[in-house]
């Protein structure tokens, strides 16, 4: 599995990207939603770990990031408003969140993955 990591916060992407690697991932760090759009274009990514870059994003390129099969886990601090989060993320992980959230997120979508391709053979199998 590949995560592309992007944050604002210039500490947060080195910190993500360590334990990511070290959990035996693959991992990326895009430095704005422009280059998340070249990242997941050049590259095959499965996970998109970002507190927002999309939002730089123009209507073309969203359309792109949410049509293509990256799962968007969008990070945001806790005092926003669930009314307030707009649905470009898959899911949201609230500021602080500890790191046995992100990896039950990553998981999970690991899980989904595996699932998704095993439905798929199956039914390529049948005749």
């Amino acid at each position: 599995m590949k995560v592309l990591i992007h944050d604002e916060r210039p500490d947060i992407p080195e910190f993500l990207l360590e334990i990511i690697v070290n959990h035996g991932y693959k991992a990326g760090i895009a430095k704005d939603g422009p280059q998340i759009i070249h990242m997941i274009s050049d590259d095959r990514y499965d996970v998109v770990l970002t507190n927002g870059g999309y939002r730089e994003l123009d209507r073309d390129q969203c359309i792109r990031l949410k049509s293509s099969p990256v799962f968007i886990i969008g990070i945001t601090d806790s005092h926003i408003l669930n009314r307030d989060l707009d649905s470009k993320a898959d899911l949201y992980l609230r500021r602080p969140f500890l790191i046995s959230e992100l990896w039950l997120s990553i998981e999970k979508q690991l899980y989904n993955q595996s699932f998704i391709v095993a439905q798929d053979d199956c039914t390529r199998s049948s005749p």
